[in-house]
């Protein structure tokens, strides 16, 4: 069979979900031509014919391919992609209901005195997503311009919600959600190792915080009551700082100087001579 790139993902994401590399190659081989006969099926596909038989009774019980009878033999025809997504995802969400009602009966209680490290970007937003689409009360969110681009639609929901969110954004941002602070990039310390803070707290129960840069990220995930209590002071110590600096800056300036470095430097505590 001459795969090319377009089938070679189809096979690999069909394998993703759980079918076999047999069945993928059978099932994509019907879509390109059909109907055949399980041995051209076979031929085409790449698939043994030992097994190929084995292969089609599997598709089958899976609603992916029908039987339809020639004047000789027996040929088959895939079910429509479209159709096989929607059967496939409707048996999907009834298992995944239906193992969360089984697993919540051995729930006993949750440890929340260890950490859940995080050295995976695409596992952090995740979890994350997953934070806010589960909110009942309060989001407190640092982020950069990055990280809230795909949040923005998880932040729009638990706002929906009746959820308070407070957000201390790095840099400019035209996003409206909640109340949003901004916090000037020049002069933090994310800035100065070129690296990118997170935190995410909500309901005042579990924190997401760490740091990432272009080649890793360091994250930990958290119930334990002293590091949200931590996270949640953070954030709030920002806010309070912001809401200041809109205030009161020209006052800030003449008595910290034009950057505010007398208010910076924290081995110190002196105004402007």
């Amino acid at each position: 069979m001459v795969v090319n790139k377009s089938m070679k993902t189809a096979i690999l994401k069909l394998t993703q979900l759980g079918f076999s590399e047999y069945e993928a190659k059978a099932y994509v081989s019907l879509l390109r031509e059909n109907p055949l006969t399980a041995y051209e099926i076979a031929k085409k596909s790449g698939v043994p014919s030992s097994k190929i038989y084995e292969v089609i009774k599997r598709l089958e019980t899976r609603h992916m391919v029908q039987v339809i009878h020639a004047e000789r033999s027996r040929m088959f025809i895939p079910t429509p992609p479209d159709e096989f997504i929607e059967r496939f995802r409707a048996v999907l969400e009834d298992n995944l209901t239906a193992v969360k009602g089984e697993l919540n009966n051995f729930k006993v209680g949750i440890d929340t005195s260890y950490t859940w490290h995080i050295k995976d970007y695409d596992n952090l937003i995740l979890k994350a997503k997953r934070m806010l689409d589960t909110s009942n009360e309060t989001v407190l969110l640092s982020v950069w311009p990055t990280e809230i681009e795909v949040l923005t639609a998880h932040l729009i929901g638990a706002e929906s919600r009746g959820v308070k969110i407070a957000i201390v954004h790095y840099g400019a941002t035209n996003i409206k959600i909640g109340r949003i602070y901004r916090h000037p990039v020049e002069d933090t310390i994310f800035a100065q190792k070129n690296v990118r803070g997170f935190t995410i707290v909500v309901d005042s129960k579990e924190v997401l915080m760490g740091k990432m840069d272009s080649k890793e990220t360091e994250v930990i995930w958290s119930m334990n009551e002293g590091l949200v209590m931590m996270a949640e002071d953070y954030i709030r110590h920002d806010i309070y700082v912001m809401k200041i600096v809109s205030r009161f800056d020209p006052l800030l300036r003449k008595k910290f100087g034009l950057r505010y470095e007398n208010l910076r430097d924290v081995f110190k505590d002196e105004d402007i001579p």
